[in-house]
């Protein structure tokens, strides 16, 4: 017991020499290199009075060093019908820590967190924006949130952000001994610390001198580098909908019990479909059919309404009112496709380019943000996208691919794998012809073809109007003096979808001229830009996202007058990171110009940036290659 005295003292004690003196000239040097922001002091609680309700207080004081840190200095409580937000207090200090003003509550603002797509939502923020243009100031925020229905206890993050250090932070979480709960501890540098008070238990994790961490090139994702604990309950209480938490089939049975019975349709839509299919037995054409039968008919919003957000609308709702978020839309699909008896499940997914770990030893709510559709067929497996009016149907491109996901079944949850695009899926290839004239002028023909996620890369151009896409293809060349004359556009929208861009053009002092010599440089169509830091000391590791490769035959048919000078050798590099190689032959006055560049997938050690950076550096200076012409004398 008298530890337990001790340590809570030094708890206690540490916060208060914090919360004395908000100086910029105490900080460690330590914690302003590389720093936009340095939290003095953040202080998290979160005491729990039964399995699902509890009072958060939360303190922090944050130190602004400069213009690019006042976005995460800003005040920002979010919330929702099932919480009530009490601020105590808002303080602006400035570099001495000298109290310049305590914020009123009515300069605090209170708004619906909408983002552009959510229609409707019941999560609101409380928001402070300081405009304070004297750096480095400190503001001080204290509040107090009180929760119910809660179905995740805590996910602390002491840093959300590059850029940021750390002077102290720490999460305590007070609870009564009798409930049970689950933790998961990652990057953490030292034990928590757990006092004993009669019977309630406390837990308390520190975070001490973090520095911050800049952002650097193919790095991985931040939330894998940062420590972080995550907490939740054994015993799941939100209003009637009751379950436990020991492992992701029990977490995918709750999920799915949100599910059930909403999966009925309108009398007319199934009318709607026997009529769409009358004329159709192959399985496969009938998903694309109904796919895009719910492409056309709906639109994606954001819905964070009930249940945590976790609660679909019927299928009915969505026939009906023509929209739905991620959720409401695959199960509209799925039930589109149980109408006609073919089964698919729902599938919980972490979205982005970044592949993000599933912790599959730790069920919790902050893993998953998006649904899509899972089809298991008799020999492959389709993934259905059901929030785009655009997507090729079994096309899920990079916000989905290559990842684990938890399908809401009957039985609970079931992990599976979506699809991976190998290299060869995806594939840019080019295909142009340069007629040169006597002054270095060029008239160009070319294909550009997109295939994989490369046609993922320009799927936001696919659906631009005819102006906005000619407008997108002049900011995307570089070549000199553009003069896009015709363009036209092919989309095969389908499992692994092709776009094909044909282009003519012209290209004014495409080549330079020196006396009697031509420089003619050999790709400025699809050339390799190196990498803009050489850094000294590399913390993360080097991720390549995916594999992709890109083919491209380049000819030029040089002017009559002209010979050729000089002429590069061919190029061949090899790494673990990926293969170039470039080939260039003069036959009957055309140089054909070949060049094929691969990138692996992969995650690579640190201590390889250099030849990393090496090997982009090389392929960038074989990209830069030019032939010289001389013109031939009378």
């Amino acid at each position: 017991m008298k530890k337990a005295i001790a340590i809570l003292t030094s708890v206690l004690s540490l916060f208060t020499v914090y919360a004395q003196n908000y100086s910029v000239d105490l900080i460690p040097d330590s914690l302003k290199q590389n720093a936009h922001i340095v939290i003095r002091d953040c202080t998290k609680e979160l005491e729990l009075q039964t399995i699902n309700t509890g009072t958060e207080r939360i303190k922090e004081i944050i130190t602004v060093l400069d213009k690019d840190g006042d976005q995460n200095a800003r005040l920002k409580i979010f919330y929702d019908k099932d919480s009530r937000v009490k601020i105590l207090q808002a303080i602006l200090y400035d570099k001495n820590g000298k109290k310049i003003k305590k914020i009123k509550q009515s300069e605090i603002l209170d708004f619906p967190t909408y983002d552009g797509f959510t229609m409707y939502s019941d999560n609101r923020v409380k928001y402070f924006k300081q405009d304070f243009a004297e750096y480095p100031y400190t503001m001080e925020y204290e509040y107090e949130i009180q929760h119910s229905n809660l179905i995740s206890y805590s996910t602390w993050y002491p840093i959300q952000d590059y850029n940021v250090s750390v002077e102290h932070s720490n999460l305590k979480f007070t609870h009564p001994s009798g409930i049970q709960f689950r933790k998961k501890e990652l990057n953490i540098a030292s034990k928590s610390s757990i006092l004993s008070n009669n019977d309630k238990i406390t837990e308390i994790w520190e975070c001490n001198n973090y520095g911050a961490i800049e952002d650097e090139p193919f790095d991985i994702s931040l939330s894998e580098r940062l420590p972080k604990v995550l907490l939740m309950p054994i015993q799941l209480i939100y209003d009637s909908y009751k379950g436990t938490l020991s492992d992701w089939t029990d977490y995918g049975k709750w999920m799915n019990n949100l599910y059930s019975e909403r999966d009925m349709l309108a009398e007319n839509e199934k009318l709607k479909l026997s009529e769409l299919l009358k004329d159709t037995s192959d399985t496969i054409q009938k998903i694309k059919v109904i796919y895009e039968y719910m492409q056309g008919r709906t639109r994606y919003v954001g819905i964070q309404l009930g249940i945590g957000g976790f609660q679909p609308f019927s299928a009915v709702t969505v026939f009906e009112t023509g929209y739905g978020d991620c959720k409401a839309l695959t199960n509209y699909m799925h039930s589109l496709l149980k109408q006609i008896g073919i089964k698919s499940f729902p599938a919980l997914v972490s979205s982005g380019k970044y592949i993000e770990p599933l912790y599959k030893d730790f069920p919790n709510f902050s893993q998953f943000d998006h649904v899509i559709l899972c089809v298991p067929l008799k020999k492959d497996t389709l993934w259905l996208e059901c929030t785009s009016q655009t997507m090729p149907m079994g096309f899920i491109g990079d916000f989905t691919d290559d990842r684990d996901v938890l399908l809401l079944t009957d039985e609970g949850g079931k992990f599976a794998h979506t699809k991976k695009y190998e290299a060869e899926d995806n594939l840019k290839t080019c295909k142009a012809l340069f007629i040169i004239d006597s002054v270095g002028n060029a008239n160009c023909t070319s294909q550009t073809k997109y295939a994989g996620l490369q046609y993922d890369d320009i799927i936001g151009f696919l659906n631009l109007n005819f102006d906005e896409q000619k407008k997108w293809l002049y900011n995307n060349s570089s070549l000199p003096s553009l003069q896009l004359n015709k363009f036209t556009l092919i989309n095969e929208k389908k499992e692994l979808p092709i776009a094909k861009i044909d282009e003519e053009l012209s290209s004014n002092n495409y080549c330079s001229i020196t006396r009697e010599y031509m420089i003619l440089p050999l790709n400025k169509i699809n050339f390799q830009r190196p990498i803009q830091k050489m850094l000294k000391e590399r913390h993360s590791e080097i991720l390549i996202n995916r594999s992709s490769v890109d083919y491209d035959t380049l000819i030029y048919k040089i002017p009559a007058n002209y010979k050729i000078e000089f002429i590069p050798i061919e190029k061949t590099l090899k790494s673990p990171f990926g293969e170039y190689s470039c080939l260039l032959n003069f036959k009957d006055g055309q140089l054909i110009y070949t060049r094929r560049f691969a990138l692996r997938q992969g995650r690579f050690k640190a201590t390889e940036y250099k030849n990393f950076y090496e090997f982009f550096l090389s392929v960038s200076k074989a990209d830069n290659e030019k032939v010289m012409l001389q013109k031939i004398s009378n």
